[in-house]
């Protein structure tokens, strides 16, 4: 009877904290996501979720770290849409698409394209017609070579005829510093990053990346706005694992990070950054995710970025 109660303790799930890795720098959006998503869900789960950030080549790092992790359930990660379906198609990520499953789909949003307030355009179309005319005169910044800015963005330039220079840096928090310094003349990314120059005057956004308007910048037109629904790009986070984790384990983390993200606290919280709940089925998200994998390196031929 000892012997049979000692495996059945064994079999507990989880018995330790898990680590939920987050493959962008402490501060950025997708930590701050991640972080409040794991205050929610850490009592659901019964045991504490620590945060460990891997930051680095626009997302692979952490993720590369997490495929080659035990297939447990005790090391997972937070991850934003370019780190697993964008930037691989780039550089070598050290990982396969089949070497991870996404245990649950997090949150949506727009990304946005930000000038200063002396920019000369007071909407999208002036935007884009500025930065038609006028071919390499300005910069803006992107979260990596070959991560969320660089794609939505070519997405919407390209079939313009826009050619702009991008200056890569490390991710939206960097991009955000630069812009505030005007390094660069044109911000790209999340908008909860952005939002508080926004509110202070010192930036106006004018474009969406997505084809509907943002509850949280409602006067900031979308691509619907200048005829380009076609160019959409969203945002989105989700937690995922080893492709190995065992079936229960998995349906375990499935349950806890969606009820934690359907909760009213945090729903509030992702609201106030901009960004909107996403909860689907895993066939649903796994569908979507390779989808978008294969329209990204599709795009990446392309324009000449995708690695042999």
């Amino acid at each position: 009877m000892a012997e049979m109660c000692s495996r059945a303790g064994a079999e507990v799930f989880p018995d330790r904290p898990v680590e939920l890795v987050v493959p962008a720098g402490p501060g950025s959006s997708t930590d701050t996501i991640m972080r409040s998503l794991a205050q929610v869900a850490a009592p659901l789960l019964g045991q504490s979720i620590v945060i460990l950030n891997k930051p680095g080549a626009s997302g692979t790092i952490g993720v590369g770290y997490v495929t080659r992790s035990k297939a447990d359930g005790y090391t997972i990660a937070g991850v934003p849409s370019g780190a697993i379906t964008m930037a691989p198609h780039v550089a070598a990520p050290g990982f396969a698409a089949s070497d991870y499953r996404i245990v649950a789909m997090i949150t949506q949003a727009a990304g946005v394209l930000c000038v200063h307030p002396g920019f000369p355009a007071g909407n999208a179309a002036e935007f884009l017609g500025e930065l038609r005319s006028n071919p390499d005169k300005y910069t803006y910044g992107s979260d990596g070579v070959g991560a969320f800015v660089q794609f939505s963005t070519t997405r919407i330039f390209e079939p313009e005829g826009i050619r702009q220079r991008i200056i890569p840096y490390s991710g939206a928090d960097q991009t955000l510093a630069a812009f505030m310094s005007e390094t660069i003349d044109i911000y790209g990314g999340a908008i909860a990053t952005i939002a508080p120059l926004v509110a202070e005057g010192k930036a106006k956004c004018l474009l969406l990346t997505t084809a509907r308007r943002c509850a949280a910048l409602p006067d900031v037109e979308s691509l619907s706005d200048v005829n380009m629904p076609q160019a959409q790009t969203l945002l989105w986070r989700a937690v995922i694992a080893p492709r190995g984790l065992a079936q229960d384990r998995f349906d375990k983390l499935r349950e806890v990070f969606t009820k934690a993200a359907m909760s009213p606290e945090f729903k509030a919280m992702a609201e106030r950054r901009g960004e909107e709940v996403w909860t689907v089925s895993a066939d649903d998200a796994a569908r979507f995710a390779q989808d978008e994998y294969v329209g990204m390196e599709r795009l990446a031929r392309q324009l000449h970025l995708k690695q042999n």
